[in-house]
């Protein structure tokens, strides 16, 4: 890890599939997403639909940011072919 990298890392933003997740979990009337999304896309849609709920069973802002983080990498290596 390079100096610096840290802070960097848990200042990336949300990607454009993790947004568009966010909008259709947060529209009720739309399917759960399927294995054929990414893992960003799935993160946004469960937020979108916790938010819908205003947090009832939200594992907490922490977890989420961890778990975006999680899903922000997997996608990162699925684009890479496993490397990373």
């Amino acid at each position: 890890m390079t100096p610096g990298s840290f802070k960097l890392r848990h200042l990336r933003p949300a990607n454009a599939d993790m947004v568009e997740g966010f909008r259709d979990g947060y529209d009720l009337t739309a399917p759960e997403p399927s294995a054929n999304r990414s893992a960003s896309y799935r993160h946004g849609f469960m937020c979108g639909r916790l938010d819908q709920s205003n947090g009832e069973g939200s594992p907490g802002y922490e977890a989420l940011k961890r778990m975006a983080e999680e899903a922000m990498d997997a996608d990162a290596r699925a684009i890479l072919g496993g490397r990373g």
